[in-house]
C-alpha cells in the first residue's frame, strides 16, 4: 500500500472513530513512549525502533527518562550511605 494512501485512511478512521487527527507515526511514538514507561532498556526500544544508532533514541525519548535518573541517584546514595 502507498504510504501516503494509508497516512490519509488511517487518519480518516481516528477522525471517524473519534479519536481525533492521529497519524500512524505518533503511535510509533506513542508505542517508544510506553515501553520506556515501562522499563524497556533504552537500547531495547532503540533496535525495536531500527535507529541507526542509541543516540537517535535518546535525543527523541531522553526526557522520559528522568525517572531512572532519580532511580540511580537514589540507590547510589543509599549504597553509600547505608540508607
Amino acid at each position: 500500500m502507498d504510504p501516503d494512501n494509508l497516512s490519509r485512511t488511517f487518519s480518516k478512521l481516528a477522525k471517524r472513530a473519534e479519536l481525533g487527527n492521529w497519524h500512524p507515526h505518533e503511535l510509533r511514538h506513542s508505542g517508544a513512549s510506553l515501553r520506556l514507561a515501562q522499563g524497556t532498556p533504552l537500547h531495547v526500544v532503540s533496535e525495536i525502533l531500527g535507529h541507526t544508532s542509541i543516540a537517535i533514541t535518546k535525543d527523541v525519548y531522553g526526557h522520559l527518562l528522568v525517572d531512572d535518573k532519580r532511580a540511580a541517584a537514589e540507590a547510589m546514595s543509599g549504597a553509600l550511605l547505608g540508607a
